[in-house]
């Protein structure tokens, strides 16, 4: 078998409390357990163990918390092939390899679906960034098992307006709407949003008209928002889209027919509000507070906060209760404690907020402002090996 597990610190939390555990990925070719605790007023983060068992790029991490396994995506950036590894969890942090499968390359992000006629099973779909791909899985999720179901390729015919970025399609995000009736990958290079609807029968996706999205606009990944409480999930339903060569963030609201998703825009605007993007920026991640009224961008590398300090957007999508107004507004700009926030985390339960700093190469846990709807001030960090791409936390 691969090299499996360093368990670093027997019994490293002393007589603190341990808190919660965090799972995080770096492109130095590991993915490290995290511990965070609490003493007193002081927070820190410390390392309960890692493995290499992922691959030599991982760039992705999924938490199926009922069942104990992650699910670890391998972007394959210095190798033929990505890959898909499950790991058993463990309350000591410790991962367990259960299945290594090897890929086409470029896997950057991944989501669970699945259909009440299929028992048993679930399906996981894969955007894969630099292979201009879609696959998807068929999944044991108890046992956290996988077998490859399909491959969507794309191609284009000529490049997109930023040539350097938009050479070829480049599916970036996979978004499973409300209902579990539909599949959305936001396409960086081809400047579309692919839908697809999920077979009922067998699990499988099949492709139907895309969203077309501003040229040279780059969509990354989205959210869909409905109204907390709602007893439907198929009414009041909105889409938000971040972009990150244009930084910028969409809305459209949600139209159902009976095999049919459409959408019609209702925002369009810039995370900086009414200033210019800074040269070299990059929006990244984008989540629902966990009050169903605010809406939060990561910024990478702009600096806003000073050098090497990124920032968050906020923006208001619904009243203090949850419930929808037909508005988006800019609210400002937070801190991200870092460069190149990739990926970020609300852990809504504890108030508090996991940051993937990229560049930095570090971890960083802040609070949660409920009445703001942000990321609040620096609770603690955790410097790693390698460069962040994704950081989730053990609920």
């Amino acid at each position: 078998m691969r090299s499996h597990f360093i368990c670093l610190a027997a019994s490293l939390l002393g007589n603190a409390a341990l808190a919660t555990r965090l799972y995080a990925a770096s492109y130095a070719g590991s993915v490290t357990s995290l511990a965070l605790t609490k003493t007193g007023k002081t927070y820190e983060l410390s390392t309960l163990s890692k493995t290499t068992a992922c691959g030599s790029s991982p760039s992705w991490l999924m938490l199926d918390s009922e069942n104990s396994i992650l699910y670890c995506l391998d972007e394959g950036i210095t190798t033929p092939n990505g890959s898909i590894t499950t790991f058993k969890t463990s309350q000591n942090g410790t991962l367990t390899t259960i299945q290594h499968l090897e890929t086409l390359t470029g896997p950057v992000m991944s989501a669970m679906y699945s259909t009440p006629q299929v028992s048993q099973r679930q399906f996981l779909a894969v955007a894969h960034y630099s292979a201009s791909s879609i696959t998807t899985y068929s999944v044991d999720p108890v046992q956290g098992l996988l077998n490859h179901s399909q491959t969507f390729v794309y191609e284009m015919t000529a490049p997109g307006p930023v040539p350097s970025r938009q050479d070829a399609p480049h599916p970036h995000g996979v978004i499973v709407d409300p209902t579990g009736r539909f599949v959305l990958v936001p396409d960086l290079g081809a400047d579309l949003v692919r839908i697809f609807k999920v077979n009922p029968l067998t699990g499988h996706l099949e492709q139907v008209e895309p969203l077309a999205v501003t040229p040279g606009s780059g969509p990354r990944h989205g959210v869909f928002w409905t109204p907390k409480g709602a007893k439907s999930t198929s009414t009041d339903v909105y889409f938000y889209l971040v972009h990150e060569l244009g930084n910028s963030l969409s809305g459209f609201r949600v139209t159902y027919s009976t095999d049919e998703i459409s959408f019609s825009k209702v925002y369009e605007g810039s995370t900086y509000g009414n200033s210019s993007s800074p040269t070299g920026s990059k929006a990244a991640e984008i989540a629902i507070s966990p009050e169903n009224n605010h809406l939060v961008v990561s910024n990478r590398l702009d600096s806003t906060f000073g050098k090497d300090s990124d920032s968050f957007a906020v923006f208001s999508c619904a009243d203090a209760s949850g419930r929808f107004f037909e508005s988006v507004s800019f609210l400002g700009l937070r801190r991200a404690y870092g460069s190149s926030p990739r990926h970020f985390n609300i852990n809504g339960d504890m108030d508090m907020v996991a940051v993937a700093l990229e560049n930095s190469q570090k971890v960083a846990v802040t609070g949660w402002n409920k009445r703001m709807g942000s990321p609040g001030r620096l609770l603690g960090e955790k410097k790693m090996d390698g460069d962040i791409p994704a950081v989730v936390w053990d609920l």
